[in-house]
């Protein structure tokens, strides 16, 4: 199937759109985006690093701080102005869907109230009605920006600060240097993020990465600042290289978005991967953009078939003319035989014979005309040669139509210094022509063995 880039069909304004981050929702609203929980965690241990004393201070599940959040919602929503009871508290988030137990609402509001989150109306013990101090709201908030966007907003209140200093009646320049100086870092740090993931980041975790970086009219915000700090402090080149340097690490930031929007729709949209944009991004495109610009997408996409659709009378003809196959099957001819087609059982008959007419001419070079002989000596001269001997003359003392009789002598031949170091001693008898005496040994031997050999 051709492959089609989305890049394609979106214009220049669909591209810086991307990554643009939803709007703000209901504070009781679940369901705005958010990074992962594990993200979540990460992005608060990070956050919270340099407030805490020790590893593990920061909570592990981000349900407990967007409880949190909630608390603020259900105390501005109260109409009370001597504060709240915990039961209070409890008994609203429970109503507006918060799915922890009371019991652990509790011991989160005894925690809170214990880090000055929530204080006393009164200053009295067991006051009972509490309120919500305003820095511990700035902190909550706060923590809930950090994870919708990664932090990506302070790069804008750094810019409003800075501008609002230069346009006091009589700006400080260390302060506007300080804030310059603190935007150019923070420009840095979250560009060489980007970086990082721009090099190792596959495609998925770009799309996550990105959607946190708000980069619409943020250029233009740095030059306009930069023009600010020019008219209100011309010749003072501290002050002035302190701008040009913001630009310079704006476009460094600027270039490191574009790479990520850019490896995004290389890897993303060449492979039909449908989460380079988001639904409401795809919802916009539907509603927005041409005909054309939305055929050339839908031209390749793979869809379900159509439903098959059967006319009932060619149905019917089908079953009147439907005659089952016969379950009888008939054995193919065998092939004629060829004149020189091999007969493999043949073969194996040949060779049987071949090895018995090679063992009985052995056997009876070893007797050389004798009706008894000792293999002892025989089988002295080599292992191989002991071994081709006894198997030769054990095959042909099994086989009922060879006239040769195996024995072997219990005593055992030790000699290490011979080529055989030990061996029993063995005589090969040939039965059709042995005089009687010794038959009449045999028939003994057999009888004192346990009967007639198979």
């Amino acid at each position: 199937m051709p492959e089609v880039d989305i890049g394609e069909v979106l214009n220049e304004d669909d591209r810086a759109d991307i990554f643009q981050p939803t709007e703000q929702m209901n504070i009781f609203d679940s369901n705005r985006q958010q990074l992962s929980h594990t993200e979540q965690k990460a992005t608060w241990k990070s956050f919270a690093a340099p407030l805490t004393s020790r590893a593990g201070a920061v909570v592990e599940e981000p349900d407990l701080v967007e409880m949190v959040v909630a608390i603020i919602g259900v105390y501005s929503e109260h109409h009370g102005e001597n504060g709240m009871t915990f039961a209070q508290i409890r008994e609203t988030l429970l109503r507006h869907g918060v799915t922890i137990s009371p019991t652990a609402i509790n011991a989160r509001l005894e925690h809170l109230h214990a880090e000055g989150f929530l204080e006393s109306y009164l200053p009295k013990v067991y006051q009972g009605k509490y309120v919500i101090k305003p820095a511990g709201l700035v902190g909550a908030l706060a923590a809930q920006r950090v994870v919708e966007h990664g932090g990506i907003d302070e790069m804008v209140l750094l810019l409003d600060r800075t501008r609002a200093a230069l346009q006091m009646d009589h700006p400080d320049p260390r302060r506007v240097l300080n804030h310059l100086q603190t935007c150019r870092f923070t420009l840095t740090v979250f560009a060489r993020d980007l970086q990082r993931c721009v090099a190792t980041g596959t495609s998925a975790e770009l799309i996550t990465t990105g959607r946190q970086h708000d980069h619409s009219g943020y250029t233009q915000q740095v030059a306009d600042l930069n023009a600010l700090v020019t008219s209100r402090f011309a010749g003072v080149y501290e002050l002035e290289d302190a701008g040009a340097a913001l630009i310079e690490a704006e476009q460094f930031y600027r270039a490191q978005v574009r790479a990520a929007i850019g490896k995004v729709l290389a890897q993303g949209g060449a492979s039909l991967n449908f989460d380079v944009l988001t639904p409401r991004e795809y919802e916009d495109a539907a509603i927005t953009s041409s005909l054309d610009a939305l055929a050339a997408v839908g031209a390749h996409l793979v869809a379900d078939a159509p439903e098959i659709v059967i006319d009932v009378s060619l149905m019917i003809n089908a079953l009147d003319h439907y005659r089952p196959r016969s379950k009888h099957r008939i054995r193919p001819p065998e092939p004629p035989a060829g004149a020189h087609d091999p007969d493999p059982i043949a073969a194996v008959e040949q060779a049987a014979r071949e090895a018995k007419r090679r063992r009985r001419l052995g056997l009876e070079a070893l007797l050389g005309g004798r009706s008894e002989a000792d293999l002892t000596e025989a089988m002295k001269t080599s292992w191989p040669a002991a071994l081709q001997i006894l198997t030769d003359a054990m095959a042909l003392d099994s086989d009922k139509d060879e006239p040769f009789v195996l024995t072997i002598d219990e005593h055992l031949l030790v000699d290490r210094e011979a080529p055989v170091t030990y061996l029993h001693p063995a005589r090969l008898i040939r039965t059709d022509v042995m005089p009687e005496s010794l038959e009449s040994k045999i028939d003994q031997l057999n009888t004192t063995d346990g009967g007639d050999r198979d």
